[in-house]
């Protein structure tokens, strides 16, 4: 029997079992629209439970979970071979009504919940090879073998990275690169300039780009790449996958020697993966000068001037940089939280109590200025070298995208009314 034959036949079992007890949907509700949470926080909501009259079952179950995979194929010597990891951060299995073990009388009706999540949770993350994901259902459970299940739904665990912290975050970035090209005496030499090293998402990063060209060679243009840098690890294995989060192209021309170039940082993770020791994410900026060169076996030496740096993203901004606009939001309660980057060991120091959570939340204003935004997996610097991920379902059979929900800022428009 093929796999499509199985599952007709179990649709079959189930709207024949279904019509038996008068089982119409369960659905379940969550508190916070968004979806989101940070770790230490409640999660609660209310399972919905539609049935004709009342049904003899096992119980309603909740189910949450929380886990990374990571998943990569590589081909050595013309085999390809799997290469997988897993952690699991959060099991909570627990019943509304009845016990599981007994028969009991269950009506229609709402079912309430919460369950407060554990401390140190990495935050959610979704990628080409692996992914950090956080789920939870509801099932109704008829027998130890038949059940009733809601789809399985999805949340965000936001991650916490206050740039105050990292010493390296207002430190501004000074480089400076030059090349002497093929039949010329003189060099051409680039370099780049940003206030600080640290953005956070919703914030301008301000490029100026100073080009100096005293040879006949022809640059046509400045190419500035933003990636995103994931190291997937698995036991015997790692693998990194570059993605091109923002791309910019400055033209050139020979009467100025000066740019000023600018993009605002999109929903991405902040910098590091604390407390997941399998995937690892990091920024860079690329600027690279392009020479215009038409022969090919030129193309061969006359390689492009290329300046790399470190960026890093983290959720709350630097004080004494830029300040974003006052909203109601949640992130300043934890900005005193310890650096997400470093050994999970230092960072597990002296970690502050969530205190008053759910009273904050309760407070804020989030229809006034869009806090999240859904994250996405950029298109790869490289596709020709991306391989097939192989198994990406998790161990509920998941397999749907995701989109996390980060925390995006909102800033006074002085800076780009400046570069406009």
């Amino acid at each position: 029997m093929d796999k499509d034959e199985s599952e007709v036949e179990q649709s079959v079992a189930s709207a024949a079992l279904a019509e038996s007890i008068g089982f119409q949907n369960i659905d379940i509700v969550l508190d916070n629209p968004q979806q989101v949470y940070y770790s230490g926080q409640t999660v609660s909501g209310r399972v919905l439970l539609n049935v004709t009259e009342p049904v003899i079952v096992l119980g309603i179950r909740l189910k949450y979970k929380g886990e990374a995979q990571v998943y990569f194929t590589d081909r050595s010597a013309g085999i390809r071979r799997k290469f997988s990891a897993f952690e699991n951060y959060l099991h909570v299995e627990t019943y509304l009504a009845g016990d599981g073990k007994e028969k009991s009388t269950i009506t229609d009706g709402v079912y309430p919940f919460n369950l407060t999540l554990p401390e140190n949770l990495p935050c959610s993350f979704e990628g080409r090879y692996g992914r950090v994901r956080y789920s939870i259902r509801a099932l109704l459970d008829v027998t130890t073998i038949y059940r009733f299940s809601t789809n399985i739904i999805p949340f965000t665990v936001a991650p916490i990275l206050d740039l105050n912290r990292d010493p390296l975050a207002a430190l501004p970035i000074h480089a400076q690169q030059s090349k002497v090209y093929m039949g010329q005496t003189e060099p051409i030499t680039i370099s780049m300039s940003l206030p600080v090293h640290g953005y956070v998402p919703g914030q301008t990063i301000p490029i100026t780009i100073v080009l100096t060209n005293p040879t006949t060679i022809v640059i046509r243009k400045i190419r500035i790449v933003f990636k995103k840098v994931v190291s997937y690890h698995a036991t015997e294995k790692s693998r990194k996958h570059k993605e091109i989060v923002v791309e910019v192209e400055q033209p050139v021309s020979k009467e100025f020697h000066s740019y000023d170039v600018t993009f605002d940082v999109p929903a991405v993770p902040p910098t590091g993966m604390i407390h997941c020791s399998i995937i690892d994410v990091l920024y860079t900026l690329k600027v690279e000068a392009c020479v215009d060169v038409s022969e090919w076996y030129y193309r061969m030496f006359q390689k492009n001037l290329k300046l790399r740096t470190n960026i890093v993203v983290g959720t709350v901004p630097l004080q004494n940089y830029e300040t974003p606009q006052k909203t109601n939001d949640m992130t300043e309660t934890f900005s005193a939280l310890p650096l997400c980057t470093g050994t999970v060991e230092e960072r597990e120091n002296n970690v502050p109590p969530l205190e008053n959570i759910e009273e904050q939340e309760k407070t804020a204003n989030l229809s006034s200025v869009p806090l999240y935004e859904k994250s996405q997996i950029y298109r790869s610097s490289k596709p020709d070298r991306d391989d097939p991920t192989g198994d990406e379902g998790d161990s509920d059979g998941e397999v749907e995208p995701y989109s996390p929900m980060y925390r995006v800022y909102t800033f006074k428009s002085d800076r780009k009314k400046k570069n406009d």
